[in-house]
């Protein structure tokens, strides 16, 4: 599968030197005029940020789920 630029699409050469540095980028021209798309506010957010707190909550409580003892717990500290 190829890697595309997040921006414009073009095809990335992951041996490239200068498309891993831009990575997902395949130049700073697309990364500044993505970040530029933020900035403008032409992106958003499509969830609230409370819904996804809710969400990783829910998840830590699950059965099986991340919940239980905490680090400084589990480490008896």
């Amino acid at each position: 599968m190829d890697q595309r630029c997040r921006y414009c699409g073009r095809v990335l050469d992951t041996d490239a030197p200068g498309h891993r540095r831009h990575w997902p980028f395949c130049c700073q021209r697309c990364r500044l005029a993505e970040l530029g798309q933020w900035l403008q506010e032409r992106y958003v957010i499509s969830r609230r940020a409370e819904d996804v707190a809710d969400d990783a909550r829910a998840a830590r409580d699950a059965p099986g789920g991340a919940g239980g003892a905490s680090n400084g717990e589990a480490n008896g500290a």
